[in-house]
Formats: C-alpha cells, structure tokens, sequence
C-alpha cells in the first residue's frame, strides 16, 4: 500500500516535531506498520462514526486519520485528540 501525506499532514507533522522530537521515531513506526499492516493491533484502527475515515494511535496522546482508497492510505492529519477531532 501506498502512504500518500496531505500538506495538512506534514503541517501537522511540523508542529508536533518542534514540541517533540521523540514522537518522529514513534509516527514513522506506526507509519510503517500501517503501510505493512493496517490492522496491526497496536495502530488500534477504528473507523469514526458517520465518515469515511479512519483513526489510529500513535501514542496515547497522539492520533493520525487516514482514508483508504484503493491501494493508497492518505494520511489527513496527525496530533492530539483535541486537534484532530
């Protein structure tokens, strides 16, 4: 599958790095695991109720949504529940 960032992603991604230097290491592992294995347990993936996208965890305080569509996973947004929701 193909991972396929949002400019709004790499915003998002921009500021969290600025705050947190440790989380890289953490989305790029999850990253990695989406791309391999979307229902991967620990991605906790979960469709949000009412929309067509998807959520899974980072890290307890940090979500990203994605969207599938086909063999390509877009990844909308990634940051705290508060941000993203």
């Amino acid at each position: 599958m193909n991972l396929i960032p949002s400019l709004r992603f790499y915003r998002d991604l921009g500021k969290l790095e600025k705050k947190n230097e440790r989380l890289k290491e953490a989305i790029k592992k999850q990253m990695g695991r989406l791309q391999n294995n979307p229902t991967h347990p620990s991605l906790r993936l979960h469709r949000l109720s009412g929309q067509s996208v998807y959520s899974i965890s980072v890290t307890m305080s940090i979500r990203m949504i994605v969207a599938f569509r086909g063999d390509d996973i877009h990844l909308l947004r990634v940051g705290t529940h508060e941000d993203v929701y």
